[in-house]
């Protein structure tokens, strides 16, 4: 009965948000989100957009080089302020990866140029 249980939590809990934090490097473009998931906005045209996008509060994200899109926050804080700065620009992000429901979030993250 024991045995039971525990393979039907681990089965419960698969695909669940119960995923420990993972430590990420990752390089891409700093896009705002609304405009990239709207209508694919990136790259030099879309610059000045991004930036007062970003400077208005909509969410930045990192389009990485390895074709996944993750949406960006401080520590547990907006990092609108320092993202627009390199809207639309390639950039490394670090901090800790978390996923849910097919959405990736790097949080704590720090933008290097």
């Amino acid at each position: 009965m024991k045995k039971f249980l525990a393979v039907a939590l681990l089965a419960a809990l698969q695909g669940s948000w119960l995923f420990a934090a993972q430590e990420v490097t990752v390089k891409g473009e700093l896009v705002d989100l609304v405009c990239y998931i709207d209508h694919a906005a990136q790259g030099e045209k879309h610059m000045k957009c991004g930036r007062t996008c970003i400077n208005a509060g909509l969410p930045p994200g990192l389009k990485g080089e390895d074709g996944k899109l993750y949406m960006l926050v401080g520590e547990h804080k907006p990092l609108n302020k320092e993202a627009a700065k390199y809207a639309d620009k390639k950039v490394t992000v670090k901090g800790k990866l978390v996923s849910a429901e097919g959405y990736r979030l790097i949080e704590d993250a720090e933008i290097i140029p």
